[in-house]
């Protein structure tokens, strides 16, 4: 993204003038996106940024949305776009607020309805507090030509049939996007159509992967082989791009290829038997190429809903042909409004039965239109009565996952992600009670929509639960809401909620239970209070309380015996396994779900009917070889990491180092020695003694030191490199060493004139001064001038040895380094008194979300210098912040509709000994693609006996055999002995303990004589003395881990774990 005077120069002299067009296109693209990155606020949406792109990000803040219908889906839908930042959002809906809808919209209240203020007036308050750069404003009257001109999308949520085709026409000859969506109570489908010829620019969001080519044969198709230390990742029409082949220059052209996939580690391309014959060397990077989408009209869909070559959307797995049967289920409904002028009472039979026929006259219009139209060999009756019966229900569940999708996909009008091509149908008919319940009638309540469907008593179990939720971020603040809508705890029952965390500014995209006062306050308090807010009789208790063993006296035995289920929003590996432990310990359902940009999932775990979170294991994340970060990097990740920990080294460790000095130098000379090799231990040295010569000032000397950091990393250390492994340098195998994945570097010398150096050097220097307690400079000119004034010494190399892969067992460093550590030891002893200050030095807190720390921007700076030493393509500022900081990409619109599908699964737990395992569903879902994939949760894992056991070498009992994780022994002794403890097993387990623990804790060993003492001492006697610890008052049981075996055969037993209950 950057070029200097020297490399413009350099293509301005080239003889090709499109070379020099294009390079001057670059730097114009270049200031655009500067100018696009200076409009938005990158605190505020870095989450965001990490899944759409600046791009995206430039042309959404320009979009203006109309969203017509504000009851629950419509609400979700413009909460969850105006989180995304879009220049306008018009709000239609002349409708007066009735009471059913507070059970859905959570920004109607009680006193709106008093004041007889119509949805749109009463949402567009809270509305536009969401986002102070988005404009919120309401339109009333109907939606006219003129109107849709001035906008990029409509969006539609309660219009009716006729409605919804005359706007479709107006929207298609303006080239103005169109969305229209029927939620009617358990069903729903969404229709979108973006013209006749939309262009996608990127049809998934994945980052582009690359590979290093090893070869490419010279035949029809090409067949190209990449370097074997990494799979190429690549599928089946994608598009690549080759550079930097040698011989094949043919492939270097920049022009995208399309492959077929032959192999892991191979694919094909065009014919090559006419190219150059492949040398050497070569990088291929997949490529975003753009396509044109056709879509047809709402009218011409209803007829054939099923696009050319495709078939309809099945979200889940168990329901094929759905899709098909709500199609005509929805056409009735809508036709029975466009008749009647109102949509089907609820449970009323009649009209239920008149939408079946109408659904039926639907098909066999379609029938006799042909081919060219879709019908189905039997409309489903029960399905289209399950529409009509619910139709005027807008239920929490249903609007938020939904408002999820619908957002989405207004936001893909940019051209990013795949758009809906085009309906989607789906339905949450599970939830149907399995009879009519008597008390389904409307009570004049916020409920009446669900009590419509699950009855009163249905409506006073869900007051009457305890729920614990964990996180409140973007997940919990949508869990809350949720809740709250539905009535969890709000009569009788009670939610807790925990989240040590504070709210930050980025938080504010997506968590939108918070507002910019709120910012350094307590999560689950803020949370809290916004909830209550939506329902005054939501009982909520919120906590600051980390879950985990260290704070199992808080959250006792008690506290989770007396939950109903349990809901994990967290955003860690180890909080979801602890949690998940206690799940399966106190046989609690849990509701587990996570984000990751536009993926999601749900997982459903229930006792004894499904596996736990812990029954299954992601695969390890792709981690990179510490030789490649440190000597032979081939990607910017790579060198990103390796300026992370540049940051780490200097600006952390390296003023610890200081203080671990100061406090004692004498002991920390003695202690040095046996630190690491005696380079590192030099480098150790210098450092703190330049921090102690320089603590005074001027600030001259922490430039100095950042063009001394500059010279070292980015010219000496890579001519050493250089000198060490010489550019012909062969291996012992007489192949070359600078091939493959190791690239050749080249030095780079300080330029004061390179704004990348600067870059470099005015984060270094700013942050050093900060390490040294000394005021700041951000004067860029006063810098560059101190910069340029400093001495470098020529570089003079070193006889080093350097691991080559971390294979290699080469002890890396310069022996003469070791003389040079034994001198400054002794001068550094001598010179204590004048090094040793009283003020500590300040090591840096690393802060990924504030751009003005210099920390990115140093992280920036020295990962695209050293993707210059190596030739790499750099990085912008944002992939290097998401990178650094691990940021997880975030956006409203998954959490949303993720949060739905929890919820709905939130009310099957409520009667959960009624239920089947398949009326639940896990879900996969990828909002980017769209893709849903809903299933059946899995069986636990059963432990079986085995003939032979890889680890232990032989035959395995499991006793009782199929036991689970959901499975335990439980053992009443009371405060037993360890013998009695042990002849309890033997009795009713017919087992032999041979070793017995309790967490980390071994306290018997059969094997261990000295253990033999211990039989006759009781066992909390034994966990306190070896762990150390005293058992607290309301600990009652500890758990207990055995190895034994048969006691007739020898052979090894393995059975669950043992709850030891002493008290």
């Amino acid at each position: 993204s950057r070029l200097n005077y020297a490399q413009f120069a350099s293509a301005s002299s080239a003889s090709n003038l499109l070379e020099f067009c294009f390079l001057s296109g670059l730097l114009t693209r270049c200031q655009h996106f500067q100018e696009m990155s200076d409009a938005i606020d990158t605190n505020l949406y870095s989450r965001q940024i990490g899944t759409y792109g600046m791009e995206t990000m430039g042309k959404l803040i320009q979009m203006k949305v109309l969203i017509s219908g504000l009851r629950g889906l419509g609400v979700e839908i413009a909460k969850n776009l105006i989180l995304a930042g879009p220049a306008k959002v018009l709000l239609h809906d002349d409708a007066d607020i009735e009471i059913r809808d507070l059970g859905a919209n959570f920004y109607l209240t009680e006193e709106d309805l008093k004041m007889k203020r119509t949805r749109a007036e009463a949402c567009q308050g809270q509305l536009a507090e969401l986002n102070p750069y988005v404009a919120v404003e309401v339109h009333k009257g109907p939606i006219t030509d003129e109107l849709i001109r001035n906008l990029s999308l409509i969006v539609l949520t309660e219009s009716s049939q006729s409605e919804m085709m005359r706007l479709n026409k107006l929207c298609r000859s303006g080239n103005v996007g169109f969305i229209a969506s029927t939620c009617f109570g358990l069903a729903a489908s969404v229709f979108v159509d973006f013209g006749d010829a939309f262009t996608c620019r990127d049809k998934d969001g994945e980052e582009p992967r690359s590979a290093i080519v090893s070869g490419i044969t010279l035949e029809n198709p090409g067949t190209v082989h990449t370097h074997q230390d990494r799979r190429h990742g690549f599928q089946d029409g994608d598009f690549v791009v080759f550079r930097e082949v040698m011989g094949m220059t043919e492939l270097n052209d920049g022009k995208p290829r399309q492959i077929k996939v032959t192999g892991p580690f191979s694919f094909t391309i065009e014919d090559t038997s006419s190219y150059t014959a492949y040398i050497s060397d070569g990088i291929v990077t997949q490529t975003k190429v753009a396509h044109n989408i056709s879509f047809s009209s709402y009218e011409d869909s209803l007829v054939q809903p099923k696009p050319s070559g495709e078939e309809m959307h099945v979200p889940d797995m168990a329901k094929f042909g759905r899709s098909e049967q709500l199609h005509f289920a929805v056409q009735a409904v809508l036709a029975y409004r466009d008749k009647h002028g109102n949509l089907p009472a609820f449970r009323d039979v009649t009209a239920a039965e008149e939408c079946v026929q109408l659904a039926k006259d639907i098909n066999e219009q379609r029938r006799k239109v042909g081919d060219s139209a879709m019908f189905v060999e039997e409309v489903e009756a029960d399905v289209v009565k399950n529409v009509a019966m619910f139709a005027r229900a807008m239920i929490c569940p249903m609007a938020a996952f939904l408002g999820g999708v619908i957002a989405q996909e207004v936001v893909k009008f940019t051209g990013k992600f795949t758009p809906l091509h085009q309906f989607l149908y789906f339905d949450m008919f599970e939830l149907c009670p399995a009879s009519e319940p008597a008390d389904w009638k409307p009570t004049g309540s916020r409920y009446d929509d669900q009590i419509a469907i699950f009855g009163a008593s249905f409506q006073q179990e869900l007051a009457n639960m305890k729920l614990f939720l964990v996180g409140a971020g973007a997940l919990g603040c949508e869990y809350l809401k949720s809740m709250a809508l539905m009535g969890v705890g709000c009569g009788g029952g009670k939610v807790t909620v925990t989240d040590m965390d504070r709210i930050e500014i980025s938080n504010l995209n997506r968590q939108f239970l918070f507002r910019q006062s709120d910012v350094g306050h307590s999560k689950s308090q803020a949370a809290s209070r916004a909830a209550k807010a939506m329902n005054k009789d939501l009982s909520i208790e919120s906590m600051e309380v980390r879950v985990g063993p260290d704070t199992e006296d808080v959250f006792d035995d008690t506290f989770w015996d007396s939950l109903h289920c349990m809901v994990n929003a967290l955003d860690n590996i180890q909080a979801r396994l602890y949690v998940d432990s206690r799940c399966v310990w106190f046989g609690k359902p849990l509701l587990e779900s996570g984000t990751l940009g536009t993926k999601a999932n749900v997982q459903v775990v229930l006792p004894k009917l499904t596996q736990s979170y812990g029954d299954s294991q992601d695969p390890p994340e792709e981690s990179i070889p510490l030789c490649t970060v440190k000597h032979f990097p081939n990607a910017i990740e790579h060198t990103i990491e390796w300026s992370r920990e540049a940051f780490e080294q200097m600006f952390v460790e390296s003023p610890r180092e200081g203080n671990s000095f100061l406090s004692d130098p004498t002991a920390y000379l003695q202690k040095l020695p046996s630190t690491g090799s005696g380079t590192a231990q030099l480098q150790r040295l210098k450092s703190i003694k330049h921090m102690m010569e320089k603590r005074s000032g001027p600030f001259q000397s922490c430039v100095e030191y950042a063009v001394l950091e500059f010279q070292e990393k980015f010219h000496d250390s890579i001519a050493q490199l250089l000198y060490t492994f010489p550019l012909d340098h062969v291996t012992s195998e007489g192949t070359k060493f600078w091939s493959g994945p190791k690239r050749p570097p080249s030095p780079i010398k300080f330029d004061a004139s390179d704004s990348l150096h600067m870059d470099f050097v005015v984060a270094a220097a700013n942050l050093y001064a900060a390490t040294l307690g000394m005021p700041q400079n951000r004067d860029q000119g006063q810098l560059a001038k101190l910069a340029a004034g400093v001495q470098v010494q020529e570089f003079k190399p070193k006889e080093m040895k350097i691991k080559v892969d971390d294979k290699d067992t080469t002890g890396e460093g310069c022996m003469d380094d070791d003389e040079v550590v034994r001198r400054m030891t002794s001068e550094m002893s001598e010179q204590v008194k004048a090094l040793k200050s009283k003020a500590d030095l300040q090591p840096a807190e690393f802060e990924k979300d504030d751009d003005t720390n210099f920390h990115i921007q140093f992280i920036a700076a020295a990962a695209n210098l050293r993707a210059r030493n190596y030739k790499i393509p750099e990085a912008d500022f944002h992939k290097v912040k998401m990178t650094a900081g691990k940021i997880i990409p975030a956006i409203a619109t998954t959490t949303a509709m993720v949060t739905g599908l929890v919820s709905a699964e939130l009310l099957k737990v409520v009667r959960l000994e009624s239920r089947k395992v398949e009326d639940f569903k896990n879900a996969f879902v990828t909002l980017a693609l769209p893709l849903w994939v809903l299933s059946e949760p899995l069986p636990p894992l059963k432990t079986l006996s085995k003939e032979h056991d890889p680890i232990v070498m032989g035959p395995v009992k499991a006793r009782p055999e199929g036991f689970t994780s959901w499975d335990k022994v439980e053992c009443n002794l009371g405060d037993a002995t360890l013998q009695e403890f042990l002849d309890f097993l033997t009795e009713e387990m017919s087992i032999e303990v041979m070793i017995m623990s309790s967490g980390n804790a071994c306290l018997y060993n059969a094997y261990v004589p000295a253990h033999k003492k211990r039989l006759k001492e009781k066992i909390t006697s034994i966990w306190e003395t070896i762990t150390k610890q005293q058992l607290s008052p309301k600990k009652t049981y500890l758990t207990l881990e055995v190895s034994a075996s048969d006691l007739d055969d020898g052979v090894d037993v393995v059975i669950p774990t043992v709850k030891f209950q002493f008290r």
